[in-house]
């Protein structure tokens, strides 16, 4: 009975635990029992919380049982990413001086999912204050990929999403700046929600480092990975609620769109972002999808937005990252770094603006910038239900040295293989996802089944900001016809 509630949604196992059909012992003693069979292989979850979390389940099992209200995550185990402020509870980001750092107050997002009656039984892990796309720190070493532990599960949310594809957990909390939710998704064959930028609290997520300025004002959001489409729903009604925490958050619009039937969806795709290379086990998966979906009555275009200038897109996310990301770092530093990097960067448009001076026309020009693509994206996708495309260049790759450091930060130079051609590691990895986050688009990564690899191929289903319910929607119906599988270790 306990192994089999591993892999259930977290919204089945909230209805179950409701109707007494299981109790949140049963479930968080099964999480418990997955964690220290599997987390020796995968290093998913680097901090427990046994004794809390068991305590805490007696105590959701009472109160159902005294008709008590119940949350609607009542009793339910989740995990919540290393870079989280939780409350008595060991918090790092992967960065040796925090390892010894416990924070006295949950952050707001952390709170919300508390509130819905959420049991926190770990953290998962992180590279170093997030910043790599894949997962491996000083403190607690890497995270391996379900599906081959010689594979990375991607970053910076990779101990999230290997936790779920392995059992340990039914629903996780990651974060996202340049793909951070979306690719460990995809590399590990789970679902994950970017959601629009500034609907879910960031109060409260290192970076900042404690006691500092936040200076990522645009661009990072907070968001869930699950095993589902419903959980993904599931845990943006909870993390949108309002909260004297942090008033500034943007609603979100209701969905008055009604059912969707795939015979009334118009959907747009694409599989080449600025010449970027994708691998043909992506491609192909893609293209069969897109036709399935096609087959089954969709309104079916390849296409992008006009105007779309992706070099210039890609070089405004690094304009923010380095203006906001090293806001008191002086320009003499910077044109330090900039001069010992310049003939690294020069090939990475994603890149190239993040080091270097800048100043506060600079930052304007890349606001006015943004707020052009943010106009673009959203009048394409007001034609359209949802934008198709891939999102990296690869499926999970090898676990990726790095060359060199700068700081506390892994510099990688060595290329990554794409069907046998030379990417560069950050050109793989960002190039299709930073595109959203400029505009601050919600984004779904999700599964449509496993390549000729065996590894799985997730697609980003982008849609307009603030309609994210209803992406959501939409994407459920999308996921119907993907390829259905099996995790290694269901």
């Amino acid at each position: 009975m306990k192994s089999s509630l591993n892999f259930l949604p977290a919204s089945t196992l909230a209805e179950m635990i409701r109707a007494g059909d299981t109790t949140s012992r049963q479930v968080v003693e099964a999480c418990f029992a997955q964690i220290g069979k599997q987390n020796p292989t995968y290093n998913a979850i680097v901090t427990l919380h046994e004794a809390e979390a068991l305590a805490q389940a007696d105590q959701a099992d009472q109160a159902r049982r005294d008709g008590k209200p119940c949350g609607p995550l009542h009793g339910v185990p989740i995990t919540i990413k290393d870079t989280y402020r939780v409350k008595g509870s060991r918090t790092t980001a992967g960065y040796l001086p925090l390892k010894d750092h416990i924070p006295d107050t949950d952050a707001v997002a952390v709170q919300l999912l508390k509130e819905a009656g959420a049991i926190i039984v770990g953290r998962t892990n992180t590279p170093t204050l997030a910043m790599d796309m894949q997962t491996d720190n000083p403190v607690f070493g890497k995270t391996n990929n379900p599906w081959d532990v010689t594979r990375t599960s991607a970053g910076s949310s990779g101990g999230c999403a290997t936790a779920l594809a392995t059992g340990m957990t039914s629903l996780s909390l990651g974060s996202d700046l340049a793909g951070s939710i979306r690719l460990p998704a995809s590399f590990c064959g789970v679902y994950g929600l970017k959601p629009t930028h500034g609907v879910v609290s960031f109060e409260g997520h290192i970076v900042p480092l404690p006691g500092e300025i936040n200076g990522y004002r645009t661009l990072a959001v907070a968001g869930p990975l699950a095993r589902s489409i419903d959980d993904l729903a599931l845990a943006l009604d909870v993390l949108t609620q309002p909260t004297s925490q942090d008033r500034n958050i943007a609603p979100l619009l209701a969905d008055m769109g009604g059912n969707v039937d795939i015979a009334n969806l118009k959907i747009a795709w694409t599989d080449d972002f600025g010449g970027v290379p994708v691998s043909a086990e992506i491609k192909d998966k893609l293209h069969a999808y897109v036709k399935t979906l096609a087959q089954a009555g969709a309104t079916v275009h390849k296409l992008e937005p006009q105007g779309l200038d992706y070099n210039e897109i890609w070089e405004t996310w690094g304009s923010f990252v380095g203006a906001q990301g090293n806001y008191d770092m002086s320009n003499v530093k910077r044109a330090i770094g900039h001069l010992f990097s310049k003939g690294t960067l020069k090939n990475l448009p994603m890149q190239r603006k993040i080091v270097g001076p800048t100043s506060v026309k600079k930052l304007m020009q890349a606001f006015e910038l943004q707020s052009r693509y943010i106009t673009k994206m959203d009048n394409f996708l007001s034609d359209y239900d949802a934008w198709l495309c891939p999102v990296s260049a690869t499926t999970a790759f090898k676990h990726h040295a790095h060359s060199k450091m700068l700081g506390d930060f892994k510099i990688y130079d060595t290329p990554l293989q794409v069907d046998g051609a030379d990417v560069h590691y950050y050109v793989a990895t960002q190039s299709y996802t930073t595109i959203f986050s400029t505009t601050n688009s919600p984004v779904v990564s999700m599964p449509i089944g496993l390549g000729h690899s065996g590894l799985p191929v997730n697609i980003q289903v982008a849609g307009k900001r603030y309609s994210d319910r209803r992406l959501l929607k939409v994407a459920k119906v999308l996921d119907s016809y993907s390829d259905k599988f099996q995790y290694p270790l269901q």
